[in-house]
């Protein structure tokens, strides 16, 4: 069993360089005073923060894996990311022409639905034949959509990735791993509508003009089903998937008290993969807790100082290093913030600080300037002394007028005091 915890701060540029060997490596150098995490019987599981993208737990989570039914994650995002809701999509004979014993509501040749209909079709009864037509609809045909799915794999950092469908139905070239899906279901869960879509137990279309006939769609996830022996609170949506070469696959997003999640359980028997999925949630909940850079540094308020001290200088008018609000850090129980190491690099556009434990990286947060290309007059060049509690050095020239005029204030404070006092005494006598 190999624990880990990585940063991925930007999938989309930070890890479309790295491969399997690099993502393994780092994976083993989890620090030995890791909280220790329950068994489940998976081939490969992954758990990651969906926030920050920190690796919590990881098992063979770059092995080569058939994903089944996970595939249609890929599927959705390049649909909702290249398509509008209000799109006709129309089913070609290429289309629905799929195994028998393969999932599907349905649709026939030339038959036609609205894509926002189109997406509940493949997230809940994992439509077959919906994916094929959704894939034609985005790119006219399948192979080059196959292509695109390719390509924003590797876009996000996929490691170990080759799709060959975009339904998912067996094929042996047909492959990823746990740790390529977790990054497709984080992106994906940045979309409202994927959620919205993804979440829902049921759904029905109705006959209308378009496609004269009920079809009722029911959710597969038994995650979120009430009357169900795994339903979890706490589990927003997931992505089942299950071929005999693949057995049984879960891809899982879920969120308590501000904590997001998404777990990836692949290789299951049948039900290990929600007994898996729920094992890695408890654990992520109640092991780990969600930091908030303001409180891993009381000097990243310094923004706050400026701009409501007594001078009142507007905020507009100047230009300092603001803190991205949605960086977050999830620590073990067992290491406060005291316990972490911090290094500061600087960007085109501010500051990065990286916090590591045990020289384990654990995340970033970013600091930028208010005004793109601008430089704060309080914090330039002095940003990494700042962050490490010690005084300015070479204050500039702005800085040198403010002391002063703090100084004059206050000397005038006190003059006033003191004839104030005596005028009191004056009247007295």
């Amino acid at each position: 069993m190999i624990l880990a915890v990585l940063f991925m701060a930007s999938p989309l540029s930070s890890h479309a360089a790295l491969d399997t060997d690099e993502v393994d490596a780092i994976i083993a150098s989890i620090p030995e005073d890791w909280p220790e995490a329950p068994e489940i019987e998976a081939e490969a599981a992954i758990l990651i923060d969906a926030d920050s993208g920190e690796i919590l737990y990881a098992k063979n989570a770059t092995q080569k894996m058939y994903p089944a039914s996970t595939t249609k994650l890929m599927t959705a995002l390049l649909t909702l990311e290249n398509a509008s809701l209000q799109d006709i999509v129309k089913f070609s004979a290429k289309a629905v022409t799929i195994p028998s014993n393969s999932s599907y509501i349905g649709m026939r040749r030339g038959e036609q639905m609205v894509l926002r209909e189109c997406m509940y079709a493949l997230l809940l009864p994992s439509a077959n034949e919906v994916a094929n037509a959704l894939a034609e609809h985005v790119s006219g045909d399948m192979s080059t959509f196959v292509v695109r799915m390719n390509e924003r794999m590797f876009q996000l950092g996929g490691v170990n990735t080759q799709f060959a469908n975009p339904s998912g139905l067996h094929t042996d070239g047909h492959f990823t791993c746990a740790y390529d899906l977790a990054l497709v279901m984080q992106e994906c869960v940045k979309n409202s509508t994927f959620v919205e879509i993804s979440s829902q137990l049921s759904y029905v279309h109705h006959a209308d003009e378009l496609l004269p006939k009920d079809i009722p769609m029911m959710n597969t996830n038994l995650m979120i089903r009430p009357s169900s022996e795994y339903y979890s609170e706490y589990v927003i949506c997931s992505k089942t998937g299950h071929t005999d070469e693949a057995a049984q696959n879960l891809v899982t997003y879920a969120e308590k008290d501000g904590t997001r999640l998404v777990v990836v359980v692949l290789g299951c028997e049948n039900g290990q993969q929600y007994v898996g999925t729920q094992s890695l949630l408890d654990y992520g909940f109640n092991y780990f807790h969600r930091v908030l850079p303001s409180s891993l540094d009381a000097s990243l308020n310094l923004e706050n100082y400026f701009t409501v001290s007594p001078l009142q200088i507007p905020t507009q008018e100047i230009s300092l290093l603001r803190i991205d609000q949605s960086s977050t850090i999830l620590l073990p129980d067992n290491v406060t913030s005291e316990d972490l190491e911090k290094t500061t690099v600087d960007t085109p556009t501010g500051k990065q600080i990286t916090y590591t434990y045990q020289g384990y990286p654990l995340g970033t947060v970013v600091l930028s300037y208010v005004s793109k290309g601008a430089e704060s007059p309080f914090l330039v060049d002095r940003s990494d002394v700042t962050l490490d509690y010690e005084l300015p050095k070479n204050l500039n020239l702005i800085d040198g007028w403010l002391i002063v005029l703090t100084g004059i204030m206050a000397f005038v404070l006190f003059l006033l005091v003191i004839w104030l006092f005596r005028r009191f005494r004056r009247a007295r006598n």
